[in-house]
């Protein structure tokens, strides 16, 4: 595929100024990028060549440009490591982490990110977490680029003992904070769960609604 077509592609997913690194990044490594549906469980994944097949990475098509470009990436520095390491190595270890680093930093340097995630990742880059969503404050600052999506908000936002519900019909009542993360109760069965502070949820009602 010619660069202008790779282009007309990529531009809709990534900061345009972005572009002539990231296919150069493509072209060198032969990265295959595969845009996907929308994951809930990540944002994107490396699958390794086997038996001759070539190496892809996979990343949801519902990330904002600079989430898609993190990504992208993260999960490039895998393909680096998989080359020089295949499987003596951990997934994110220091290899990873360093490799990840500095394939980030040339688009930190050149401002493609705006300043709140440049500062962010700046600060992450003796401590790179495996994901984003992990990443709390880097998430906080990559959710101010996300399209609004109508009625929905975050749970950090709600009040404990406020009955929510998710995207796919399940509701909850948010108990208490569990370190980082907030203790749910499922409505139905009264089961507990954990959930991310930054999860996109549909506030049923307030508390003392009922009394």
């Amino acid at each position: 595929m010619r660069q202008e077509e790779y282009k007309n592609i990529l531009i809709k997913y990534i900061p345009e100024a972005a572009f002539e690194q990231v296919y150069a990044l493509m072209m060198r490594h032969g990265l295959r990028i595969v845009v996907t549906r929308h994951r809930k469980s990540k944002h994107g994944d490396f699958r390794p060549g086997v038996k001759g097949k070539p190496s892809i990475i996979t990343i949801n098509h519902s990330l904002n440009p600079f989430a898609f470009l993190i990504t992208l990436l993260h999960e490039a520095a895998h393909q680096l490591v998989w080359e020089k390491y295949k499987r003596s190595v951990s997934p994110h270890g220091p290899e990873w982490k360093k490799k990840f680093h500095e394939l980030l930093q040339p688009f930190v340097l050149q401002n493609i990110f705006p300043d709140g995630i440049a500062s962010q990742l700046e600060q992450d880059h003796l401590s790179i977490k495996y994901s984003t969503s992990v990443d709390l404050p880097l998430a906080r600052q990559l959710k101010e680029y996300d399209k609004p999506r109508q009625g929905l908000v975050l749970l950090e936002t709600l009040p404990n003992q406020t009955q929510f519900r998710l995207p796919d019909g399940k509701e909850f009542i948010k108990l208490s904070r569990r370190r980082k993360n907030f203790l749910c109760v499922d409505v139905a069965n009264q089961r507990q769960y954990i959930f991310n502070p930054l999860a996109e949820v549909i506030a049923v009602n307030k508390p003392n609604d009922n009394k």
